[in-house]
């Protein structure tokens, strides 16, 4: 209906001018060198109407025929234009598939056609090369091409996101956090860039710059509210230990505190802050500080830091002061061990065996390493050197060599076990990546170094996937 109005309202025109013309009778006379003609109006009209669509068709393919190698050659421009990006597509295409020989030759035709005025700009012939040239194991031409595209503001990130990654794959975290600086300045919303920057401030040990940046992950939605909390705790006890290496009691106090009030359950938390509270004469609080932590978790490391702060009290004083962490977690084996070992200190030998029944020393098996070892110090100690005692103790031995391992401190990212909880894994340098857990020691089960930013899930240095869980509470 809408196509048809048009016509339907110049056949209304013409009927309506003829209807006009035609009320309206008249001549129109021409002279012209001694001729004279008389012509009606209507047929005049039309006359002058043919001349003017005449006249009309005659300029508009005068105008074309002008216009036709200028159009000619825009067309053969085109035409060029998308066979370069053809190739360029081509090329791309061909590194998803890894084939780095049809990359390398895609790229050189992509090259000419620019060379050759095909191709308007070097942008993507500038990516694919870079691609191909990491494809083949060409490092340096690969950073010069993404270095080049930091002069057009259309592929500054791209070519900044380029020249992080080759730098972590060389180990250069300090030009790597530069570079991630930058990016973040040009896109602060990206989530990879975020998690980048907070890993390598805190690989670089910049504890005040890693909190800055954690808030701005926070608020982007780069990293969760859970997540960020433990981060900050973590963050606050890394901070806070600086502080008390520099002399700076008072502060390391006070950062101390603040992680530990954001997850009172944190052992390595608890722990640090019982510690300093010990240091400047607030034993009782630390103990309060320990117990509330042991009430959520029950992690031994608590229980031997609250050994710790009770060691100039007499062994029968200390178990009755153990007796407290029982009460908080009866039925956890983990309060029975602890209660025990203080229990063999004390030489009550009752008192110990008592805590290790509890803890499954009558039960089936299989035992833990660590309460095989402890019956096997029973035995001995309750026994002494006699036939029952060693032969017993033997039996202990025996089975702590086929029990399960020992919890440790484990690192998500690589695998590696240590004893001691630090912020960033000794071995890789992951920031909040050790777990408190029994390690796997099959062979094969251990993972390797994740270090670059793509790809890796137990890290924060991925960009591409969710930040990692915290993994530094138990």
């Amino acid at each position: 209906m809408r196509r048809a109005l048009p016509a339907v309202l110049a056949i209304a025109l013409v009927v309506a001018a003829a209807v006009f013309f035609a009320d309206r009778p008249g001549t129109v006379a021409v002279t012209w060198l001694g001729w004279r003609i008389d012509v009606a109006l209507g047929v005049a009209v039309l006359a002058l109407v043919l001349a003017v669509a005449v006249l009309w068709f005659l300029l508009s393919l005068l105008a074309r025929l002008i216009r036709a190698p200028r159009h000619f050659a825009g067309r053969r421009r085109d035409q060029r234009r998308l066979e370069g990006y053809r190739a360029l597509t081509s090329g791309l295409v061909a590194i998803a598939a890894g084939d780095a020989r049809a990359a390398e030759k895609l790229h050189k035709r992509a090259e000419l056609m620019f060379r050759k005025g095909r191709l308007e700009s070097p942008p993507l012939t500038r990516l694919l090369a870079a691609q191909a040239a990491l494809m083949r194991g060409d490092g340096t031409k690969a950073e010069g091409e993404f270095s080049a595209m930091l002069g057009d503001p259309e592929t500054e990130f791209l070519g900044l996101r380029g020249l992080i990654l080759q730098a972590l794959k060389r180990g250069d975290d300090a030009t790597a956090l530069k570079l991630t600086a930058r990016a973040n300045q040009l896109k602060p919303s990206t989530a990879w860039v975020l998690q980048g920057q907070l890993a390598l401030e805190t690989r670089a040990q910049e504890w005040r710059k890693a909190t800055q940046t954690l808030k701005q992950a926070v608020k982007k939605g780069a990293i969760n509210a859970e997540t960020g909390r433990h981060y900050q705790a973590t963050l606050l006890i890394a901070h806070s230990r600086q502080a008390a290496a520099e002399g700076l009691a008072r502060d390391a106090l006070a950062h101390a505190a603040q992680a530990h009030g954001l997850d009172e359950g944190s052992a390595p938390a608890a722990v640090h802050y019982a510690r300093l509270l010990q240091d400047r004469n607030r034993t009782a609080k630390g103990l309060r500080v320990l117990e509330t932590a042991w009430a959520r978790s029950g992690h031994p490391r608590v229980a031997e830091t609250y050994d710790q702060l009770l060691a100039s009290e007499a062994p029968v004083q200390r178990l009755k002061r153990f007796e407290r962490l029982v009460e908080l977690r009866p039925s956890d084996p983990e309060s029975h061990l602890a209660a025990a070992a203080i229990a063999l200190n004390a030489r009550l030998w009752g008192e110990a065996r008592r805590h290790l029944d509890q803890a499954g020393a009558q039960g089936p098996g299989p035992w833990p390493r660590r309460l095989c070892h402890l019956m096997a110090e029973l035995e001995q100690g309750e026994h002494g050197n006699g036939t029952q005692g060693q032969m017993q103790r033997q039996t202990w031995l025996e089975r702590a060599a086929r029990g399960d391992a020992d919890p440790v401190w484990v690192c998500g990212a690589c695998g590696a076990e240590t004893h001691g909880w630090e912020p960033l894994c000794p071995s890789c340098h992951n920031f909040d990546s050790l777990a408190w857990r029994t390690p796997d020691r099959r062979e094969g089960t251990r993972a390797e170094r994740i270090d670059i930013l793509p790809p890796g899930e137990a890290t924060i240095l991925d960009p591409t996937a969710p930040a990692a869980p915290a993994q530094g509470s138990a």
